[in-house]
């Protein structure tokens, strides 16, 4: 009987995390977007780089291969915002080379409804 009673609740808990996890994709994939504009102030670009992570083994290798991550490359801009406000914004490659320092560049600010997990991204329909 206990068995019978810890499977129930394994599958409730598994039930309730598969709730959460579609509750936080519906959130940031469908809150609708906040249209911006700022300054740019700032341009940033971090270059790809491979990184290999330490073992859970206190960096003992235990076999013939090693877990490597690779970091993609980003462009970013620090825009300022009316209000004096200083705001990262991710852009795509070709409207990071397209804008310069001073130009007027046009964001969305996503922010979940319910989570209220914010980013902001470089808005091509405005440009």
């Amino acid at each position: 009987m206990a068995q019978h009673r810890s499977g129930i609740v394994g599958y409730i808990v598994i039930a309730f995390l598969i709730g959460l996890f579609g509750l936080f994709l519906y959130d940031l994939l469908f809150s609708v977007p906040d249209h911006r504009q700022g300054t740019i102030i700032e341009k940033i670009f971090v270059p790809a780089r491979s990184v290999t992570g330490a073992t859970p083994y206190g960096g003992v290798k235990r076999a013939n291969y090693s877990i490597t991550a690779q970091q993609e490359e980003q462009w970013i801009a620090l825009v300022r915002m009316e209000n004096g406000e200083i705001l990262k914004v991710h852009c795509l490659p070709g409207h990071y080379k397209a804008k310069n320092v001073g130009d007027i560049i046009h964001f969305k600010k996503y922010k979940g409804k319910f989570l209220h997990i914010d980013y902001f991204a470089h808005n091509e329909e405005e440009d």
